[in-house]
């Protein structure tokens, strides 16, 4: 969820969300809060994955009482149908290079930005495999994401 929110936001959902790169990449504390809050309130059911790697998340009894705004949706959509199936794994590195990306950009030769962004991302995540690294980059670019 949090990486999905992020890709949200980036593609223009005002969601308002403060993300800085954690253990699993892109994350909000104050998403993380206000998940809590709406499975709280039966919007959402937030519960532990049973396999252990993070929380499975769906739809309360109360969420139809909330609707998306009709500009949105299609961005929304946008986001759900590039990374909706995605592995945790790459949307943590495609959340990663994203990031890492609109940081780097501004600040190296834009002949150079690619690869400083797969060394920065390399030494942030290096239980992934630099192929593993370079698809999701491509990936990204190849979507228009970067």
């Amino acid at each position: 969820m949090q990486k999905l929110v992020y890709f949200a936001q980036q593609c223009g959902v005002p969601l308002g969300y403060k993300y800085e790169i954690y253990h699993y990449g892109a994350y909000s504390f104050e998403l993380s809060h206000d998940l809590g809050s709406l499975d709280s309130l039966g919007v959402l059911n937030v519960d532990s994955d049973p396999a252990g790697f993070g929380f499975d998340i769906s739809v309360g009894k109360f969420a139809g009482k909330f609707k998306v705004e009709p500009k949105y949706q299609k961005k929304i959509e946008k986001v759900t149908n590039q990374f909706g199936l995605n592995t945790a794994a790459q949307l943590e590195v495609k959340a990663t290079v994203h990031f890492v990306h609109s940081v780097i950009k501004e600040k190296v030769a834009a002949s150079k930005v690619k690869s400083e962004v797969i060394q920065k991302v390399r030494a942030l995540k290096p239980r992934f495999t630099d192929t593993f690294i370079k698809n999701c980059y491509s990936d990204l670019e190849r979507s228009h994401w970067i």
